[in-house]
């Protein structure tokens, strides 16, 4: 009597990895390429800025963050806190009105965020909400830090 040998016939399944290296090897050379196309279009060069230029867009921006900061002058002529538009230079509060309700004009859903120094009171931070809302502008956001705990 011949035994027949049980053979576990469990199919192995094997991952052949070579086709996926191939197509990564191949989508490396190929945004390689793509890179070194695009950087050639971006050649410095000194672009013409004719006067009246209609071809000119302006950027509307959809965000606008207002920063308030103590001055750190004390002579009783400036104003104690320092308010601006993103990075520019401190203005008083009546031209970052007007310069508010011409971005409101442009862009009519903008949104405003309150940047505040710590060391300012609740007045003066106020003092730029109230303005924010005579602009009617209705989506403004104060930011603040939490402390992280030890």
């Amino acid at each position: 009597m011949l035994r027949r040998r049980n053979r576990s016939t469990a199919s192995a399944l094997v991952f052949n990895a070579t086709p996926m290296v191939d197509v990564i090897f191949l989508l490396t050379i190929f945004f390689m390429l793509i890179s070194r196309f695009a950087s050639e279009e971006q050649i410095r060069m000194q672009l013409p800025k004719p006067d009246g230029s209609q071809a000119a867009v302006t950027r509307i921006p959809e965000r606008v963050v207002i920063n308030c900061r103590p001055s750190e002058l004390t002579d009783s002529a400036m104003p104690s806190v320092r308010y601006s538009i993103g990075p520019n230079q401190p203005e008083p509060l009546d031209v970052i009105a007007d310069r508010l309700i011409a971005m409101k004009r442009a862009a009519p859903n903008v949104k405003v965020i309150v940047r505040a120094d710590r060391r300012l009171h609740y007045e003066d931070v106020r003092a730029i909400m109230r303005v924010i809302a005579s602009c009617d502008i209705e989506m403004l956001n104060v930011v603040a830090h939490i402390a992280e705990e030890p």
